[in-house]
């Protein structure tokens, strides 16, 4: 049985107001020593800072850090249950390209889980192999992450164990 996401999850989230500055945002990162912040808009909260975000939305601005609000380069966080399965919150991550997931029971936020929380929890078992698990049947269909242009198609072998996961349109394999 695989783990469910509050048993790996990180509790301990930096939070940054959506009215602070990128810079100050930075500094609470570089302090933190992580690659995001929760912002929060009072107790609630609203969405995600990262890295990526800054590199993507903020340099191209050329504008100095002191200068743009948080708000203005929040990302959406993508919402998991604390109960859902280690699996499928790996599955999420991979689908959508994404190193995080905002874990919330109802509206109230408990932490977040990412890549490398999963990637500690199945240091035996990789990644791959949990999305290849068979915890339980797979009846919805992946649009290849890829071109986009078709779904991802179940490659077994003569026993039927799942060998990968492969895009017929442009051979993507997960």
């Amino acid at each position: 049985m695989l783990a469910k996401v509050r048993k790996v999850m990180s509790t301990s989230v930096p939070r940054v107001k959506s009215s602070v500055s990128i810079l100050e945002a930075a500094n609470v990162m570089n302090r933190e020593r992580t690659s995001g912040a929760a912002v929060v808009e009072g107790e609630k909260v609203v969405g995600l800072i990262t890295e990526r975000a800054l590199l993507w939305k903020f340099v191209p601005l050329n504008k100095r850090p002191d200068e743009v609000s948080v708000s203005e380069m929040l990302v959406p966080f993508f919402r998991i249950g604390p109960d859902e399965s280690t699996k499928t919150a790996t599955k999420t991550m991979v689908e959508n390209r994404i190193t995080r997931l905002g874990v919330f029971e109802g509206e109230k936020f408990l932490g977040w889980v990412t890549l490398t929380d999963l990637a500690r929890e199945f240091s035996k078992p990789r990644p791959l192999k949990v999305l290849m698990a068979r915890e339980e049947p797979e009846d919805k269909q992946v649009l290849c992450p890829n071109c986009r242009k078709a779904f991802l198609e179940k490659i077994t072998n003569t026993e039927g164990v799942i060998l990968r996961w492969e895009c017929p349109n442009c051979r993507y394999a997960l």
